[in-house]
């Protein structure tokens, strides 16, 4: 590392940030360092009586929170232990768009708070806001897992995630001179995958020289794909941060071959920022338990280990719009090992993905989306594929065909897909020429119509 590198790390961004109004952010970069290393019943202590500031803060200053318990009797001295969460009625992105002000703590004023969305599978995007507070301690959080995949403050960045999931304001000058000597960062646009655009993106990113890339898997893709196509071997990051979609055995693979570094999976929301990642054993994602609470529910139960379960969310830090027992959208695989890497945060076993990007099998087993995309990947087929489900008889395949395709593949993608979905499932294939991408920037590979949690499962 030069001199000027350790400045930068060490003293500038600090300084920096103390100058601009951001103390608390680097106090909770302070009080984050190490907190992982308490004992897990000291960890699980502070999370219920975070739950417990979070249930009353609500109930007492929102009018939703107070309607809503006081229809099921719930007070919350009534809350005692962690099980009473399942007291609590679960919401939904629909029901938060319905409530939006009735769910804003009277305590703030809503031109203090942060104004966000994010889409959401239907595209219709869903508001929230979060206070000063809280966004303060979500970088915190971000960075607490970044130490884990070699990264520090100063360090050169570069992104392949959609234009709205880039760091903003990166255009102006003003922008440009804080980028250039605090944030540091290069960006790389996914809607401008031609082959002139990245020879171009190449010469920049050989400039830069970025220590780590933050990306949406399929986005990383594109530009790794174009590196294997023209025999570019002589690139190299320290670690690369995989997050916002499914990250697939094949993509890990070729990123770690092409980029000659280890690639960390993260699982965030736009809600709630980075909330699980890998640690550097790769043994799961660790969940940050001082922000999230996070049930994985089956049945109306909590899922057991080596169970799939739907994700539900209780924010732990922002009360400018407390969201507790929110329905973010996902499924996970629960465990209850125990890593050997020495911190004591809890385990995800492996995040599935959206419920939607999970199939139903005719005797009703859920079925994840990756299943799907290996009958691609490990038969080598020259294709795009996308599988979209509309009932749980009937299975349609999009294919954008590649060089070297052939129709024998489809007999292939055919027989496999019923060995996984059921022997009767009717399959179609539509020939298109690109795989559209949502509103998001990512690509949707596999999508269904039912709900795995449906009647079917």
């Amino acid at each position: 590392m030069s001199l000027t590198s350790a400045i930068v790390k060490n003293i500038t961004y600090p300084i920096w940030m103390l100058k601009h109004g951001k103390i608390g952010i680097y106090n909770y970069i302070r009080r984050y360092k190490n907190f992982d290393q308490s004992p897990p019943e000291q960890l699980q202590g502070s999370q219920l009586e975070n739950l417990k500031k979070i249930i009353k803060h609500a109930y007492e200053n929102t009018r939703y929170y107070k309607r809503i318990f006081d229809k099921i009797r719930f007070s919350p001295s009534d809350f005692k232990a962690i099980d009473d969460m399942l007291r609590l009625p679960i919401i939904t992105k629909e029901e938060i768009r319905e409530n939006l002000n009735d769910m804003i703590a009277g305590t703030f004023n809503i031109s203090d708070l942060t104004k966000d969305s994010t889409g959401g599978s239907t595209g219709t995007p869903m508001i929230f806001y979060r206070d000063r507070e809280c966004w303060e301690k979500r970088w915190a959080q971000e960075l607490f897992f970044d130490k884990w995949i070699g990264y520090n403050i100063g360090d050169k960045v570069a992104y392949f995630v959609a234009g709205t999931h880039q760091p903003r304001g990166i255009s102006c000058l003003k922008a440009k001179i804080k980028n250039a000597t605090c944030e540091r960062i290069i960006a790389f646009d996914p809607t401008n995958i031609t082959d002139n655009y990245m020879a171009d993106f190449l010469l920049k990113f050989r400039k830069f020289k970025p220590s780590i890339i933050k990306c949406f898997p399929n986005s990383l893709y594109i530009f790794t794909e174009y590196l294997k196509r023209n025999n570019i071997k002589d690139l190299k990051v320290d670690a690369i941060s995989c997050t916002g979609e499914n990250l697939y055995p094949y993509q890990r693979e070729l990123f770690e071959e092409i980029f000659k570094c280890k690639v960390f999976e993260k699982y965030g929301t736009r809600e709630s920022g980075i909330i699980a990642c890998e640690c550097p054993i790769h043994n799961g994602m660790h969940i940050f338990t001082e922000g999230v609470y996070l049930e994985f529910i089956k049945d109306g139960r909590q899922a057991l280990p080596g169970e799939m379960g739907e994700i539900i969310v209780t924010d732990l830090f922002n009360y400018g719009m407390p969201l507790i027992r929110y329905k973010i959208g996902d499924v996970a695989i629960v465990t209850d090992r125990k890593c050997p890497c020495g911190s004591n945060l809890p385990l995800i076993d492996k995040i599935i993905g959206r419920d939607r990007d999970i199939l139903v099998a005719q005797d009703g087993t859920p079925k994840p989306g990756y299943l799907f995309v290996e009958v691609v990947n490990k038969n080598n087929i020259p294709a795009k594929c996308q599988f979209v489900q509309e009932d749980v008889d009937n299975l349609l395949i999009n294919i954008v065909k590649l060089n070297g395709f052939e129709n024998q593949y489809l007999k292939i993608i055919e027989n496999n897909c019923r060995k996984i979905l059921g022997h009767t499932t009717n399959i179609k294939f539509a020939f298109l020429e690109d795989i559209p991408k949502e509103n998001s920037g990512k690509f949707k590979y596999v999508t269904s119509r039912i709900s795995p949690f449906s009647k079917y499962a």
